[in-house]
């Protein structure tokens, strides 16, 4: 399993969220989801708004082209990206490592 999925033109995230960080980034995986850190505490809605407008800003994508599916109310959440213009460098970084370590464990 990895932290992403191509649903037509839709990109579906699979991330493990912490509130209260430092700064918003992405560190790494957390199973077979992204970890994200973001700064806004987990109440009022604050770190799923945040969540949106962080990944909005790496995809070059609208706040409205993004889709909170699952997890509201969990670290564990999924989104949907409509139509992504930009594919970050961590993103493509994560998809090659996770890549490797898969032929590595078949081998």
């Amino acid at each position: 399993m990895t932290f992403h999925e191509w649903q037509d033109d839709k990109l579906l995230l699979k991330l493990r969220l912490q509130p209260r960080s430092k700064a918003n980034a992405i560190t790494g995986l957390h199973g077979d989801r992204l970890k994200l850190r973001v700064n806004a505490a987990a109440t009022d809605n604050k770190a799923n708004k945040e969540v949106i407008y962080y990944i909005a800003n790496e995809f070059s994508v609208k706040q409205s082209d993004i889709e909170l599916v699952s997890g509201l109310k969990h670290r564990d959440k999924k989104i949907v990206i409509k139509q992504p213009a930009h594919m970050p460098a961590w993103f493509n970084n994560l998809s090659d490592s996770t890549w490797r370590d898969l032929v590595l464990i078949c081998d």
